[in-house]
């Protein structure tokens, strides 16, 4: 710029040369340096903060309606996972789409009416972890209430029955902050997965599943106030019985064939039966009749508490 500024002025000034006989002062002469414009440099203005708008309530309902989509998936994973191990895979998943899809719904502003209630829904998303490590802490337990090893498959329910319930109580916790017009839940919250048959489980009233030795001419009826039970009739150890019987709440039965020997009477309680290795799982008791018994007579017997009972018991060890 300042090259063609000098080339203009010095053909101004041979201009004037031919015009007059004149020398001009070299004092005169113009300098191109001071003959360069200024120029002040322009500010730009600063943008204003965009406001944000406000969601209708069908667009906040298409957004909850999306996390539970974006959800599905990662909670259907979970729920057939065939193992612990890819269970407990699955659920990192879930716990992390969890969180995703809680940030994503805090970037919003929610309707006026919901302005109080969306905090609500973000705290109920921020609860789920802590929801799921309560609920897991049963399936966390390798072994029963009664110290035997907890089966996979009954851990894996836990587990999965543990996920089940956090997921719906953050749903409802949703729910209920959102109040009624826009649902969450519905689309995501699993149903109740199947449950192990060792869960409840009962063996049949009457079922003789244990025997052993000859036959005789003794007999043994037990009738059952308390609790399903089983009793056993063996000559020493409850380990290894003559005859076992399953007995149920409320029941009676009779376990008939007993030797002409003398034989001691033990009984366990519980629940949870496990058929397969022929015990309780939870909530067990182990007792025997403290007097001995003759297998040549036709014994009855009460399972009941009473103060009145002439045949005392004692606890004993599991068997």
């Amino acid at each position: 710029m300042r090259r063609s500024l000098a080339v203009l002025v010095g053909v101004s000034l041979l201009t004037v040369a031919g015009c007059s006989s004149s020398k001009p002062d070299s004092k005169d002469t113009p300098s191109a340096v001071s003959s360069t414009p200024s120029s002040t440099p322009t500010v730009a203005a600063p943008k204003p903060t965009p406001t944000a708008v406000a969601l209708s309530v069908p667009m906040y309902q298409r957004a909850l309606t999306n996390v539970e989509k974006v959800l599905k998936p990662a909670v259907v994973r979970v729920m057939n996972a065939p193992s612990v191990a890819a269970f407990d895979a699955s659920r990192k998943q879930l716990a992390a789409a969890v969180v995703i899809e809680r940030n994503e719904l805090a970037k919003i502003t929610p309707p006026s009416g919901l302005v109080s209630a969306h905090p609500a829904v973000l705290d109920a998303f921020d609860a789920y972890a802590g929801d799921v490590a309560t609920q897991l802490s049963k399936a966390g337990d390798t072994k029963t209430g009664c110290g035997f090893p907890k089966a996979p498959d009954v851990r894996l329910y836990e587990a999965k029955s543990g996920i089940r319930t956090a997921y719906a109580g953050l749903a409802q916790s949703v729910q209920q902050s959102i109040g009624k017009g826009v649902k969450f839940g519905a689309v995501s919250v699993p149903a109740k997965p199947a449950t192990p048959a060792v869960i409840g489980g009962r063996g049949e009233n009457g079922d003789v599943f244990q025997r052993s030795g000859s036959r005789g001419p003794g007999s043994l009826k037990i009738v059952n106030s308390g609790n399903d039970v089983v009793v056993v009739v063996t000559t020493s150890n409850p380990r290894t019985p003559e005859a076992s019987i399953y007995v149920r709440a409320n029941k009676s039965a009779t376990l008939n064939g007993l030797r002409k020997q003398d034989y001691y009477v033990y009984f366990k309680s519980g629940t949870n039966w496990d058929a397969k290795n022929r015990r309780f799982t939870e909530s067990c008791a182990y007792q025997k009749f403290d007097d001995i018994f003759s297998g040549q007579y036709a014994w009855t017997v009460t399972l009941t508490k009473s103060p009145l009972g002439n045949a005392p018991s004692s606890e004993t060890d599991a068997f």
